[in-house]
């Protein structure tokens, strides 16, 4: 029992003292972010609610914030039918990645399911507003053709980085203007047997 309570106290302190801040690895392309994602949809937020740590935790390091929001539109692994609602959970504070919602906003949402087939997610997970989108990006999100994430990840166009072949891509480099223009403007699309990028002319 001694052991226990030790090793609970050495976390704690832990994550009290040395978590300072949330890292995320540049900008992903949100094509490669929909393949990886466990879900993604379109939702409003209706509720917000604290669930607390132990009494000593005031950084909120073993809280949970959870949000429900009600479906809009719905791209990937959610069962639950549009205007139906889905909670989502993220990390009590933003040291450890955890993001906080506006209640009455919409956003959509790229993330995963932890170990209890939970979902969850962080703020180096997807999340947008529709209004922040290119054109490009909520046609690529909300059809599900040949021109749409959905489809071609589907189809193996999921290897986006800078060892791809087709679709070649530097996620590290967030002011890179090239690299932001092929995550506003670019699709990994499967033509002929093959991953390319397509409208990517402007993003030499």
């Amino acid at each position: 029992m001694f052991t226990k309570v030790l090793l609970l106290f050495i976390i704690q302190t832990w994550m009290t003292n040395n978590v300072h801040a949330c890292s995320c690895f540049g900008l992903q392309h949100p094509q490669s972010q929909f393949c990886s994602a466990d879900y993604v949809f379109q939702g409003k937020v209706t509720k917000e609610q604290l669930i607390p740590g132990p009494p000593d935790d005031t950084a909120n390091n073993f809280a949970i914030w959870k949000y429900t929001f009600r479906i809009i539109f719905k791209m990937k692994g959610v069962t639950e039918g549009v205007g139906k609602e889905i909670v989502i959970q993220t990390a009590g504070n933003g040291a450890l990645c955890g993001v906080r919602f506006t209640v009455g906003q919409s956003y959509i949402l790229m993330g995963g399911n932890n170990s209890d087939g939970k979902k969850t997610i962080g703020l180096c997970d997807f999340i947008r507003q529709r209004s922040s989108l290119s054109p490009f990006q909520t046609t690529y999100l909300f059809t599900r053709g040949s021109n749409s994430y959905n489809l071609n990840c589907r189809r193996g166009c999921n290897k986006i980085g800078p060892e791809s072949k087709g679709c070649k891509y530097q996620p590290g480099n967030t002011n890179d203007t090239p690299t932001i223009c092929l995550a506003k403007n670019a699709l990994c699309k499967r033509v002929r047997r093959r991953c390319r990028w397509v409208n990517n002319e402007t993003c030499s």
